[in-house]
């Protein structure tokens, strides 16, 4: 960041779903003042195919990060290998283009340490075709979805336990998503949550087994979600939360009794494209970022998670570059680190946590 003072005035309001205004905030704030600097203002380049670990690991495009829970240190990455989204990947929009592409040959889920660098395993080749989504829940079970075989997965070690979707087959009813793109696990386990996705604009919830419990739309007349992207679970406000990517937004629906109505819409003039959300627990925060555009780079964004200050936009934090495309965040275990995985240029970037 330049050694001046960057301020940046900002108007930050929360609707609720019959549009009233719950907060309106008129803020300027100071990047450079530490009380509102979040995160290390120089982020590091973890992993990049210019600082390959070792040139053991060839990454591809990041699409999904998560923390491991047996180690503070372990950082697990899903990527696409040699593999890329183009324009031919999807030709029809829905069907994946399996005639030309296979399976990713690459292993594609690898657990590094995100201090040494060592590839402590790797896993994952001749299964994936599009990697997207991925998580761990409290009891170390890795959740994957893939947006060509329109699946979910869940794994312990690479051993497969459960299977939600039909391989291959895009569609919209109890059985079956299209272009899934994350998912969270209650702390419990009893509860999934799926973003369903590129082609559909819900949330699905299954019990432990895979059975559909309910599904999280927009009500008729308001906006629907367009490319839900990301999501998380803030069970002590009773809040499933996703990132609405095409429509610049933040939507939290209310998971108590599976009321499913819209609590919060976090909207804010310097919200682009919403790829990826995360939580903190420790500090009640909301950690999102957004793609670049023609006008802007990519940004993140540290919100209020509070319950008297829910949405309220705390500061902004620049990435590496202008140039960075990223597509999936992670915090570590122990709550120091956050760490950006992009796809354009193929990277891992980090940032400290300072308070």
């Amino acid at each position: 960041m330049n050694s001046f003072i960057y301020l940046l005035t900002f108007f930050s309001v929360i609707y609720n779903i019959n549009g009233r205004i719950i907060s309106f905030n008129n803020k300027t704030i100071n990047q450079n003042n530490s009380s509102n600097s979040i995160l290390s203002k120089k982020p590091l380049i973890l992993f990049s195919i210019e600082n390959s670990i070792r040139n053991e690991l060839k990454l591809g495009q990041v699409s999904g990060l998560a923390s491991s829970i047996s180690n503070p240190n372990h950082l697990i990455i899903f990527h696409r290998g040699s593999r890329k989204w183009n324009q031919q990947s999807f030709p029809d929009v829905y069907n994946f283009n399996r005639k030309k592409f296979g399976a990713i040959r690459e292993n594609t889920i690898l657990t590094v340490n995100s201090q040494t660098g060592e590839i402590i395993n790797q896993w994952g080749n001749n299964t994936f075709y599009m990697p997207h989504g991925l998580t761990t829940d409290n009891q170390g079970n890795v959740w994957l979805t893939d947006v060509a075989m329109h699946q979910v997965f869940k794994y312990s070690g690479n051993k497969l336990l459960l299977t939600l979707g039909e391989l291959f087959v895009p569609g919209d009813d109890t059985k079956h998503f299209c272009k899934p793109t994350d998912v969270v696990v209650s702390k419990d386990g009893s509860n999934i949550y799926v973003s369903d996705g590129y082609c559909n604009s819900r949330i699905v919830k299954f019990d432990s087994n895979g059975k559909l419990i309910k599904q999280y739309q927009m009500p008729l007349g308001k906006m629907p979600l367009i490319v839900p992207h990301s999501l998380i679970l803030i069970e002590s406000l009773n809040l499933i939360c996703v990132a609405d990517r095409e429509n610049q937004r933040i939507v939290c629906f209310n998971t108590k009794n599976d009321e499913g109505n819209v609590k919060y819409i976090i909207e804010n003039t310097l919200l682009n494209t919403v790829y990826a959300i995360t939580y903190d627990s420790t500090r009640n925060y909301i950690y999102a970022i957004s793609g670049k555009t023609r006008f802007s780079p990519a940004i993140g964004y540290t919100f209020s998670a509070n319950p008297k200050s829910f949405g309220n936009l705390i500061s902004t934090w620049k990435l590496l570059d202008k140039y960075g495309e990223p597509h999936d965040l992670t915090m570590s275990l122990d709550g120091r680190s956050l760490f950006v995985g992009e796809i354009r240029p193929n990277r891992i970037i980090s940032f400290d946590i300072l308070n």
